[in-house]
């Protein structure tokens, strides 16, 4: 069957040919974070806002009196009287210094406090101060992580993202072929990139929170990506013998393009109700889901078919 014989295909974008521009942006943007922390490290301040999680600090388990009378007064109440307590406790924290304090609670309406590492009087000074913001309370629990243990915690989440980056190269390797995988690791790097460069730009604390988003982010970004090789997977036993990888790819994006902003549109939506309703506990896990989901969808358009046209004419050649 002769080329002109076959009909064209129609493609509305053309992304591969601008491929330099869009891994010129992504570029710029993770320099801006970089080189912030950079300067920071010249300063002799952390590069990046490291949680308690990563740096050390002390845990506290309470159990507030006051709080426990009102849900039981008014369970239906439950959500909002957590997020005034939080409001309270976060208001005494703050007085002593110790804004970058989180606060979680439970299911059995006890609250842990994750602090900076205190001294026992300091320790005794905060409770004190607690006492007159939110009643009286009875201390379940107090825990001192030290640096040695955020270290680890620090090793082992970097190891986890690792493993989970080899483990998605080593899948869509076998699933398609082994320059396809390349390009979606490429693209993965991209995404946590730019997290972390955001993270430093908007001092974005960085716990085991922010760690478990990132790999969130990953799992979403490879999937679009993956829907988008598929599609030039399924173009190449099409058009393979009449047209380049760069149509076909150009063909795939334009294919699937649709699906792809749809999916974000209404990922990103359940997002912004979460930050606006949902509380200063899960803010920051959400606000880094927002950053990532659209650095991931970007690179599943704009950086893996690109790059998987250079790899694949490296691999030709």
């Amino acid at each position: 069957m002769n080329q002109e014989n076959t009909p064209k295909p129609i493609i509305k974008l053309k992304i591969i040919e601008k491929k330099n521009l869009w891994i010129l942006l992504s570029t710029c943007v993770i320099l801006v974070g970089f080189l912030l922390m950079a300067f920071k490290g010249l300063q002799q301040k952390p590069y990046l806002n490291f949680g308690i999680d990563f740096i050390g600090g002390t845990t506290m388990i309470l159990k507030l009196d006051e709080m426990e009378k009102e849900i039981t007064a008014s369970p239906d109440n439950e959500a909002s009287i957590h997020d005034a307590y939080s409001n309270k406790i976060r208001r005494a924290l703050k007085d002593k210094n110790l804004e970058k304090s989180t606060i979680q609670f439970t299911q059995d309406n006890e609250v842990i406090i994750k602090t900076l590492e205190l001294t026992s009087d300091k320790n005794l000074d905060i409770r004190n101060h607690l006492k007159t913001e939110i009643g009286n309370f009875q201390v379940l629990e107090i825990d001192f992580i030290g640096p040695t243990i955020g270290n680890e915690l620090r090793r082992t989440s970097i190891w986890i993202i690792i493993i989970v980056s080899i483990s998605l190269l080593i899948y869509i390797s076998w699933r398609f072929e082994y320059y396809f995988g390349i390009a979606a690791l490429f693209a993965l790097l991209h995404d946590a990139l730019i997290t972390i460069s955001m993270a430093s730009v908007f001092n974005i604390e960085i716990n085991t929170a922010f760690v478990a988003a990132l790999l969130t982010i990953l799992g979403y970004s490879i999937n679009d990506t993956i829907v988008i090789f598929d599609r030039i997977r399924e173009n190449l036993s099409k058009f393979k013998k009449h047209y380049t990888l760069p149509f076909i790819s150009n063909l795939a994006i334009s294919q699937t393009i649709a699906r792809t902003i749809n999916t974000s549109i209404t990922t990103l939506a359940v997002i912004f109700c979460l930050i606006i309703f949902g509380g200063t506990t899960i803010k920051t896990f959400c606000v880094v889901l927002l950053i990532g989901i659209i650095a991931g969808t970007y690179s599943s358009v704009f950086i893996a078919a690109p790059l998987l046209t250079i790899f694949q004419k490296k691999n030709n050649n």
